[in-house]
């Protein structure tokens, strides 16, 4: 799926990307962060893109939660910084236990966690 990039319109700040997609037999448009994590789907394009300029930046500084693999725990999440194509989390209070995560491992970021 390409990603089209959303930019806020008052400064031109990167607040995420919006893609459509198939789900459940309908086409949806799906609000990604920043760095890439789907965030929220929406039926149409301008549901998406007024999300991401509304809530696109204060996300990141939510609680986030990362799972390392399938049978793993999952872990409280601090973003430090956030790019497209990667992040720096913290996880719990120690500032040492910083990382940055790329590619797959984006996926396994989530706002709440699954199963």
């Amino acid at each position: 799926m390409e990603l089209e990039r959303v930019l806020r319109e008052e400064d031109g700040e990167l607040v995420g990307h919006v893609g459509a997609e198939r789900r459940g037999g309908a086409d949806v448009w799906v609000a990604h962060a920043v760095f890439g994590s789907v965030l929220r789907a929406f039926p149409d394009r301008a549901e998406a893109v007024a999300f991401l300029r509304r809530s696109g930046l204060p996300l990141l500084a939510e609680r986030w939660w990362y799972r390392p693999s399938d049978d793993a725990e999952w872990r409280p999440t601090v973003l430090v910084e956030a790019r497209p194509g990667a992040v720096t989390v913290r996880f719990g209070a120690d500032p040492y236990d910083t990382v940055t995560r790329t590619g797959e491992a984006l996926g396994r970021l989530v706002l709440t966690p699954t199963g």
